[in-house]
């Protein structure tokens, strides 16, 4: 692994984490922002190499569900709340930030086994990103949706009613 790409990645980790425990205003246009990142990082540090052999096709399948589990989960515990000033915020919690956590340990391990399995030495860190972006993107949907029906807007012009 290149120090780039160990830099990149406890870059967007740390960047996540602090994300995650700001409050933040809920606007459906900028939601899958954060996932855009991951996705563009992932690509640049050599993306997802598609399995050829079932258990390599196994193994990112179950990769993929994970990150939608974990995403789903992780959309459903986000705190969000209507403000006085009638915008809607949402925040993360040391739930949702130890899932986050969790699910990256468990992706490097999934790769760290693969790889010494024999399983498939062509995934990387790149797709470790990609499959955290996936994550990040159903739970954006997921608080967008819970964001939604307290009345957050769509966008930063939008005007919120109360």
């Amino acid at each position: 692994m290149s120090p780039f790409a160990i830099v990149a990645i406890l870059a967007l980790v740390g960047y996540a984490i602090y994300k995650q425990s700001q409050r933040h205003e809920v606007v459906g246009a900028h939601r899958f922002t954060l996932a855009i990142v991951y996705v563009v990082v992932g690509l640049a540090l050599g993306g997802l190499d598609l399995p050829n052999r079932p258990a390599e096709q196994i193994l990112l399948l179950v990769s993929l569900l994970l990150s939608v589990g974990v995403g789903l989960a992780r959309g459903r515990l986000t705190r969000i709340w209507r403000g006085d000033d009638g915008r809607v915020y949402a925040q993360g919690t040391a739930l949702t930030i130890g899932l986050f956590l969790g699910m990256v340990i468990v992706k490097f391990g999934l790769g760290t086994w693969a790889y010494f399995q024999g399983l498939s030495d062509q995934g990387g860190f790149g797709e470790v990103l990609l499959m955290i972006g996936l994550m990040v993107a159903f739970q954006a949907e997921i608080v967008w949706r819970r964001g939604r029906a307290l009345g957050a807007r769509e966008n930063t012009t939008s005007v919120t009613t109360a």
